[in-house]
């Protein structure tokens, strides 16, 4: 089993014949994509990763800069809740009430006229040094009328160790003022898991980031960072997940090869399951994940890492590593995500929507048959950073705001 992990290795560092490295882009390409590529507008102030010149050749046409759709009129907003404190992620409870993470803090139940909560009881204290780090994702089980029962993602730092990453179960009280039957389904020091998506099977899918250079645990078969895991609700793990055969894997692996995923989602219609994921200065990415896939970062990657170096010297493409479906250069740091199924906008039937934080926008793309075939920039005059986009039980589009004072807007027919 050794060698065979060797040799998996060996592979994917090896230079393809098809390798490609991006040229040099002229000033009439860079005027022309500062033009139609421009993060925010100039009343947000200038972007942080506006400047980033580099723009890799893609392999296939449709993986970047899609056409521009028409600009869309046809829905309002409205504020529903404001002062959340770094809000990260967001479920819809069968009263009515939202149920929001708090990055610093852990979980506040928001009311259908706004009101907010103090703190639900019952989570750990959230401690991390590390700014960006915290309670990230919370995921409904899709019997909760019935169980009570909801998925946490988060990182905190207890008392004598480093920085651990925790992925739980839990009962919310009828009362929605606190958390019971607290359960540990997986806990690792290092790890970072981003978001939970739950299956038609019931199974959750973990997606964790590796966001330090060099990036090592993301090749690394025995560390869940940079990851695609696959539980059980109990947490124990499903006897067909592709690594368990190998011994030295973790075997709640289900897919590898990612930096920053945070959004995923399981496609209303055909089950797939469809991630976003940052990488570190531009080449954000839009993926189909499979089970025993491997995403490539960094070993290829059509964005650079944050000090401007070439990741794996500019490889984009290489056998046995996937292609995403749609990348961004520059980076739009994208955040959250959901693909519309409602009935309320029918003309986005189908779109996948991610928000953008230094983007500072609402990005639609719309979808046909696995293929992006037109982009669409919103609410960039809003000038704020989106963190999560969710499609409400009322086929209703809602989104949070990542600031001290963040807030949920909605977004309802006009």
């Amino acid at each position: 089993m050794k060698r065979l992990l060797v040799l998996f290795a060996a592979t994917a560092l090896a230079l393809p014949a098809f390798a490609q490295i991006a040229p040099k882009p002229t000033p009439e390409q860079l005027a022309k994509t500062y033009e139609e590529d421009q993060l925010s507008l100039e009343s947000c102030g200038v972007p942080r990763n506006a400047g980033d010149d580099y723009r890799p050749a893609p392999l296939y046409p449709d993986q970047t800069r899609a056409p521009r759709l028409p600009a869309s009129d046809n829905f309002t907003l409205d504020v529903v809740a404001s002062g959340l404190p770094n809000p990260w992620g967001l479920a819809f409870l069968p009263s009515g009430n939202f149920l929001v993470t708090i990055r610093g803090e852990g979980l506040r139940v928001v009311s259908a006229d706004g009101k907010t909560s103090t703190a639900v009881g019952g989570t750990p204290p959230i401690k991390n040094a590390i700014r960006l780090l915290g309670m990230h994702d919370v995921v409904l089980d899709q019997d909760f009328a019935r169980n009570r029962t909801l998925y946490l993602a988060f990182v905190t730092t207890p008392e004598g160790k480093g920085p651990t990453g925790y992925i739980v179960s839990a009962k919310l009280s009828a009362d929605e003022k606190s958390l019971e039957a607290y359960t540990i389904l997986k806990e690792q020091m290092g790890m970072i898991p981003r978001r939970i998506a739950q299956g038609a099977d019931s199974r959750l899918y973990i997606h964790t980031a590796e966001v330090i250079t060099p990036y090592a645990t993301v090749q690394n078969m025995a560390s869940p960072q940079g990851k695609v895991l696959r539980l059980n609700p109990n947490g124990t793990v499903p006897g067909d997940n592709p690594f368990v055969p190998w011994n030295s894997a973790d075997p709640s692996i289900w897919a590898l090869g990612f930096r920053d995923p945070q959004g995923m989602v399981m496609h209303p219609t055909t089950g797939e399951l469809w991630t976003i994921e940052n990488e570190p200065r531009g080449g954000d990415e839009l993926n189909i994940v499979r089970a025993g896939r491997n995403y490539g970062f960094p070993l290829i990657s059509y964005g650079r890492d944050n000090d401007g170096k070439l990741l794996n010297g500019g490889l984009t493409q290489k056998d046995g590593l996937e292609q995403p479906v749609y990348f961004w250069t520059p980076s739009v740091a994208l955040s959250g995500m959901a693909i519309y199924s409602g009935d309320k906008f029918p003309a986005w039937k189908g779109d996948v929507f991610a928000g953008g934080l230094s983007g500072m926008q609402l990005v639609r793309l719309k979808v046909q048959d696995g293929r992006v075939v037109g982009e669409e920039k919103l609410l960039r005059d809003k000038c704020k950073r989106i963190r999560d986009v969710r499609q409400g039980p009322d086929g209703l589009l809602y989104i949070l705001t990542d600031d001290a004072n963040g807030e949920i807007w909605r977004l309802s027919p006009r």
